[in-house]
């Protein structure tokens, strides 16, 4: 069987004057959509966050491949990599890793997600790592009535790199508005999906631009995502549930108290 949330309808956040994002957080389903913890679907035009640390999660930056701009991302593993429209950025957090974002100069907005995904306790611990997926990396497959771009599947980012403890898939799908699509979910996965353009039945339920709802299946299982007035598109982010408590401060993230102190103490000597 699958447990869906209710739709929800995000709210909109401004940081400062060149960032904008509509948010949403795991509480707002009820925790259905472990081991998602956290979704900004955000536009940034220059230059916002500091250098920040994060802890206990991997922080993903999904870029549409619309977006006028790209990312460069710099990191305290000494990393300087730019993720270009279509692309992906997975950020292991684990033990602590300090980053910082800023759109490339001169070339515009970013538009896309950034997404918090929660680790298993047992890899929370282990050294941080970051993975690009650049666009020509995404798989991407069609039929009659859709087209799928999946940058994540399982433990593998993109068609290459087998880097993840635990099994997350991120993909987003167009619809032509002819054809219902039949999403898979694996027993004891939960998720959420963002109506990123137009809007779609699922579960009785309409959801418009912008709307989301979250699910979680307690074995294999299909829905049924049936076009509603046309042509829509979709983000889909899943994965196996974690089922674990989720101690926060700020950008870090843990399985424990003691864990969230003791990652609080090594990022504080943490610099890019």
């Amino acid at each position: 069987m699958i447990t869906f949330s209710p739709a929800y309808t995000p709210t909109q956040m401004r940081h400062g004057a060149a960032f904008s994002a509509r948010q949403y957080p795991r509480q707002a389903f009820a925790n259905l959509i472990d081991p998602v913890l956290n979704i900004d679907w955000f536009e940034m035009s220059d230059p916002t966050f500091p250098p920040h640390p994060h802890a206990g999660f991997s922080a993903v930056t999904y870029l549409f491949a619309d977006s006028p701009n790209g990312f460069v991302n710099r990191d305290s593993l000494g990393m300087v990599q730019d993720i270009r429209p279509g692309g992906l950025h997975w950020s292991r957090a684990s033990r602590g890793l300090m980053h910082e974002e800023a759109p490339i100069p001169g070339a515009g907005p970013v538009n896309g997600l950034q997404i918090f995904i929660n680790l298993p306790a047992a890899s929370q611990g282990d050294p941080a790592a970051a993975f690009p997926v650049p666009a020509g990396m995404v798989k991407r497959s069609t039929s009659a009535g859709w087209d799928r771009r999946v940058a994540v599947d399982g433990t593998t980012l993109g068609e290459a790199v087998d880097a993840l403890p635990s099994p997350v898939r991120i993909e987003e799908i167009a619809l032509d508005g002819t054809t219902p699509y039949l999403l898979d979910i694996p027993g004891d996965w939960g998720g959420i999906l963002i109506v990123l353009e137009g809007s779609v039945e699922i579960d009785g339920q309409t959801l418009s631009h912008t709307q989301a709802i979250g699910f979680a299946a307690d074995h294999d299982d299909q829905v049924e995502i049936a076009p509603h007035a046309g042509p829509s598109r979709l983000a889909i982010i899943s994965g196996a549930q974690l089922k674990q408590p989720v101690f926060s401060l700020g950008p870090l993230m843990l399985a424990s108290a003691e864990a969230l102190d003791e990652a609080r103490r090594r990022v504080a000597a943490l610099t890019l």
